[in-house]
């Protein structure tokens, strides 16, 4: 008996050395990624080389180089792009980064099993570069769960999972660097990022960051072309947001407080002796009555309690806000700090003939091959940029228009904007102009 019991007590044995060692061996990141892979997924998207980010340094800043040039002329050439994105509940909602899928006619979602979907877009902000897609897989698919943003610690240790240049599964490990970065891509620019020495490369963008116990706290997005231990992330309370916005409405409905702010040249904060802050340059209580409260030329100086350095950490704070909640300014005005509170609000969905009246200085009608300047108010922005009655608008931010409605829709960016670029007709000619939104009128 004795001789056939032995060799298995040693087998026995065996195994359960073995087994020790691997618990050993098990720390707190391989326990995270077991936890984690599973949900993470590869995208692949059919896009257009047309579009104007292919061209600029916005595309360098991710690390994809100078795209093949578009023929005008011809035919517009496609082209795969690839990166990450994790599933966020058990129905298959995707979390990504928009330039991952800009343009996409065709997005392909591959599981951690190599099960491939066909996906939809459900929404995307660019503005946030964020997108949220939805695959139909039949059953219930892991997912992650997203953690806090608000209370991150720098120097904690952090976990990227991505599939950079197409080798999935791919996980990294850092601390967390610095949060509050801002990062200027081409025209844009994106505030309030968290920063990593976890490398980040091409094909990682949309892939979850990861605290120790495996919460995502962001959404892995970009990283500095030739630089080395940098990368960057959308802080996942932010993001959070943002999808649920995109998973009710299709895209972000923005909040506001009724003002445009701008930020101080230096010369302005050598003179007010502020460090940081933004600038009212307009308020709007046409259309926000508790923008009375603010005055031009005040300096807002924090919003619920945290310290506004540009207007982008100021949007991105408001980003945060649904409207109906209470906005707690520090403000700066005649050099004395005061606190005020006021209600914030969703920005108007498109303005209203009396908002165009009196934010534009503009009255439109139908008109032939475009929209009627019907009239002109003296000292507006309208007036500024040497409109006249009878000019035809055909264009917003290159955008065509047609309509007075259509014209009221597109011009209600210009609450947060400080020029609004429209082409104007008249008799023969047809000329660009910015109507600046900042000026004294």
């Amino acid at each position: 008996m004795r001789k056939f019991l032995f060799p298995f007590i040693i087998a026995i044995a065996a195994f359960v050395s073995a087994y020790s060692q691997d618990v050993q061996r098990e720390n707190a990141v391989v326990r995270v990624v077991k936890k984690v892979s599973p949900a993470v997924v590869s995208i692949s998207a059919t896009q257009r080389v047309q579009n104007p980010f292919f061209f600029g340094d916005f595309w360098d800043l991710f690390g994809f180089g100078r795209q093949q040039q578009f023929d005008w002329e011809g035919p517009p050439s496609l082209e795969n792009s690839l990166g990450s994105g994790f599933i966020v509940d058990s129905q298959g909602y995707i979390l990504t980064n928009e330039h991952v899928v800009l343009s996409g006619q065709e997005i392909k979602v591959t599981l951690s099993s190599g099960k491939s979907y066909s996906a939809k877009l459900v929404g995307a902000a660019p503005e946030a570069d964020l997108a949220l897609l939805k695959i139909e897989a039949g059953a219930p698919l892991p997912y992650v769960e997203l953690g806090s943003s608000d209370d991150l610690m720098i120097g904690e240790n952090v976990i990227a999972v991505g599939n950079p240049f197409g080798l999935s599964k791919t996980v990294t490990v850092g601390v967390l660097s610095a949060t509050g970065r801002t990062v200027n891509a081409g025209s844009r620019s994106y505030s309030d990022f968290l920063q990593t020495d976890a490398a980040i490369n091409p094909g990682n963008s949309g892939g979850p960051l990861l605290n120790i116990l495996g919460k995502v706290i962001g959404v892995n997005t970009a990283i500095i072309k030739n630089a080395e231990g940098i990368g960057f992330a959308i802080p996942v309370s932010r993001a959070k947001r943002v999808m649920d916005q995109l998973k009710n409405f299709g895209r972000v409905r923005p909040t506001w407080i009724g003002v445009l702010a701008v930020d101080p040249s230096a010369a302005y904060r050598s003179r007010s002796g502020i460090d940081g802050g933004v600038v009212v340059a307009r308020t709007y209580p046409f259309a926000l009555p508790a923008a009375s409260q603010l005055q031009k030329g005040d300096i807002i100086t924090k919003l619920n309690g945290r310290e506004i350095k540009s207007v982008g950490d100021f949007n991105a704070q408001l980003a945060l806000m649904n409207g109906g909640e209470t906005a707690y300014l520090e403000i700066v005005r005649n050099k004395a700090r005061q606190n005020l509170s006021l209600k914030c609000a969703l920005l108007p969905e498109s303005l209203t003939a009396a908002m165009g009246w009196e934010l534009l200085g503009l009255r439109v009608s139908d008109g032939r091959n475009g929209v009627a300047v019907a009239s002109v108010r003296e000292g507006s922005p309208a007036e500024s940029a040497g409109l006249r009655t009878g000019d035809v608008i055909t264009a917003i931010e290159d955008e065509r228009i047609a309509t007075p409605s259509q014209f009221l829709s597109r011009a209600r960016s210009a609450f947060t904007s400080t020029g609004l670029p429209i082409t104007v007709a008249r008799g023969r000619w047809s000329y660009y102009v910015s109507l600046n939104m900042a000026q004294n009128d």
